[in-house]
């Protein structure tokens, strides 16, 4: 007996595309959730520490590690 499993919801988009899209996700993800639990970092704050790796003045480190984490945590997930 075979089991089908669905294809996952880039399935057929360019691979271009698709890094695209599954870098929003993360992003939108990432700071829906860390957001609920008190986090400062607006969503452009969040994507541009996960893109470009660098931290905002002001900000505490802590939201930055746990936008950081949460994302690695996504990418393990993928």
């Amino acid at each position: 007996m075979t089991t089908d499993r669905p294809q996952p919801f880039t399935a057929g988009l360019d691979e271009d595309i698709k890094a695209i899209l599954l870098a929003q996700v993360r992003n939108l993800w990432t700071h829906a959730s860390t957001a609920i639990e008190g986090n400062t970092l607006t969503l452009g704050d969040a994507a541009f520490v996960l893109e470009e790796g660098l931290t905002i003045a002001g900000k505490l480190l802590r939201d930055h590690q746990e936008v950081y984490g949460h994302a690695k945590g996504i990418e393990v997930i993928y």
